[in-house]
């Protein structure tokens, strides 16, 4: 028979989750600058064709307060996110 080991799957579940969540939240937030930065900061340069940035197809309708609403929705997935995978992994628990 062999020997059983001792790894704590759970906290090892924990650790992975933790880091892959942090990437995804630094993801997010990174995206959140970069479409900040090009239609806010940037606006008053000129593009490639000679307009004005805010006459851009990235800056159409740019609204600072929905992209703040995106930022904490997609970056708060991974609460929920995390107990419902922890529910899961308690399922197969005996």
């Amino acid at each position: 028979m062999a020997k059983k080991s001792k790894v704590d799957v759970g906290k090892g579940f924990k650790r992975i989750y933790f880091v892959i969540a942090a990437l995804w939240v630094a993801f997010v937030i990174l995206l959140f600058g970069a479409d900040f930065s090009f239609c806010i900061i940037h606006a008053d340069k000129m593009g490639v064709t000679g307009e004005l940035n805010r006459n851009s197809y990235e800056c159409y309708d740019y609204n600072a307060g929905s992209q703040v609403l995106q930022l904490f929705i997609f970056g708060g997935l991974v609460i929920p996110l995390y107990y419902f995978l922890r529910w899961i992994a308690q399922g197969f628990k005996k």
